[in-house]
């Protein structure tokens, strides 16, 4: 795509991506980021928000964190997938 995200299929993503979960004051209000640790495109999907997440990445010697671009996704949309 244009924009630089992957097409998907509704509701899917892609195995290559990390997954982290994002906890909320109710538990069951979390969501679950998906993220690319080799910074490729991310899929779009229906249900997913678009988010950045503070990451941590090797650089050199040293490690540093790094934003991320994310997809976040409720827990009943994300279980699924993992």
């Amino acid at each position: 795509m244009a924009d630089g995200t992957a097409a998907a299929e509704p509701g899917s993503v892609c195995v290559r991506l990390a997954a982290v979960f994002l906890p909320a004051p109710l538990p069951r209000e979390g969501r679950v980021a998906f993220w690319d640790p080799a910074d490729g495109p991310l899929p779009t999907t229906a249900d997913a928000e678009h988010t950045e997440l503070t990451v941590v990445r090797r650089r050199g010697s040293a490690i540093r964190r790094a934003q991320a671009p994310a997809l976040s996704l409720p827990l009943d949309k994300a279980l699924p997938l993992l």
